[in-house]
């Protein structure tokens, strides 16, 4: 697609007030951004399910948002390496194109083949998760890619990252949809989580660079991270979290939905939500054969590209006793419990900095597990 018609999306989807409902009537009105930023306000009038509102906002900001910013930011974004993807074009993902408000514009950064991948599941769930949910998060996400799935998530603290880490382990690619834009790192703790992402799997969003994080983008982007997936597995969520409404788009898709049955002893919060769903008629999650079982996958053609994914620390046949023997100092002081990284670094005789590195490999191999307030903890202690 030529800059100038890339650069007319960018200009259409900054336009205030419209939203992916307004925009798809309007480009099956008149078919391309650069005739809607050219059409006369009597012809923008005449669009069923437009309004006055919307005509008033098209025609008020269209001559006010400059080509050139737009042309910058499309530099700016092939400097850090990613792309733009156009609804209606053969690199859109084909399964959200079939939802009700499929977003415009996305951009990529990665493998964008993956997108349009069939053989999908979203795994999300609560930040603030257990010791147990992050490691069922993590099998099932390393189960699902030895399967020849995807899993798609968020890149949110807790059961996002547990999931993501655990298709890297497995030795397959992962999909992160993220709320921001690809320039930044949100959350910064997952900073080294999301290049090990786009190295190995691909990274997407509606928004354009430098959009920051914000409460009201995160619901969007749900529609989004549910919509590429066939179905969504939900392994820990309260009855407030984000992950219902993930659960709630994907019904309205009508995508699978699994929940992981939670205990709610002693009142846990996070055992509401999932048991909520299973009530509603969500199908039971205890390991990835549920999945494989209801829903009809493609034939694993991406098992063998996914088994070329990753690094040397991120394959599969990387022996968990061969971790623990190489760092048996980190496990022996985290044999007793969590412990804070900075305590961790001091018992070790380590550099923060030194011990990031190895604690990231022990999470993408399995062996430790990051927990809320830059805690870690051994995942089967």
């Amino acid at each position: 697609m030529r800059k100038k018609s890339v650069a007319d999306w960018l200009r259409f989807i900054k336009i205030p007030g419209l939203g992916p409902v307004g925009i798809d009537k309007l480009l099956q009105h008149f078919g391309q951004p650069e005739a809607i930023l050219t059409a006369k306000k009597s012809n923008l009038a005449e669009v069923a399910g437009i309004s006055p509102t919307m005509v008033a906002s098209l025609t008020s900001f269209r001559e006010s948002i400059a080509e050139e910013p737009i042309i910058h930011q499309l530099k700016q974004l092939h400097n850090i390496g990613g792309e733009v993807i156009i609804l209606g074009t053969p690199e859109y993902p084909h399964l959200l194109r079939e939802i009700h408000d499929p977003p415009p514009v996305l951009f990529a950064l990665g493998d964008t083949t993956l997108l349009n991948s069939s053989n999908t599941i979203a795994v999300v769930g609560s930040r603030r998760a257990s010791r147990s949910g992050l490691g069922f998060a993590h099998t099932l996400g390393s189960d699902l890619a030895k399967n020849g799935i995807i899993t798609v998530s968020g890149l949110a603290l807790g059961i996002d990252s547990a999931a993501h880490r655990g298709a890297l382990v497995g030795g397959g690619p992962t999909v992160a949809v993220v709320a921001t834009g690809l320039d930044v790192d949100y959350p910064p703790q997952n900073r080294e989580l999301k290049k090990q992402i786009r190295e190995n799997g691909c990274i997407i969003t509606e928004a354009p660079l430098g959009t920051q994080a914000a409460p009201y983008l995160f619901p969007p982007r749900n529609r989004i991270i549910s919509g590429i997936s066939r179905g969504v597995a939900v392994v820990e969520a309260s009855l407030r979290s984000g992950s219902l409404i993930t659960a709630r788009m994907a019904l309205e898709q009508n995508r699978e939905v699994f929940a992981v049955p939670g205990s709610g002893a002693g009142g846990d919060s996070r055992a509401k939500g999932v048991n909520d769903l299973i009530r509603q008629g969500a199908c039971v999650l205890e390991n990835v054969d549920n999945i494989i079982q209801e829903i009809q996958f493609s034939s694993p053609t991406t098992t063998a590209k996914a088994q070329n994914y990753g690094g040397e620390e991120t394959r599969a046949n990387i022996k968990i006793s061969e971790a623990r023997l190489k760092n048996s100092s980190i496990i022996d002081h985290l044999a007793d419990g969590p412990l804070l990284a900075d305590e961790l670094a001091r018992k070790c005789q380590l550099t923060v900095a030194s011990l990031s590195r190895i604690l990231l490999h022990l999470e993408l191999t399995g062996v430790v597990v990051r927990l809320a307030g830059n805690r870690y903890a051994l995942l089967n202690n």
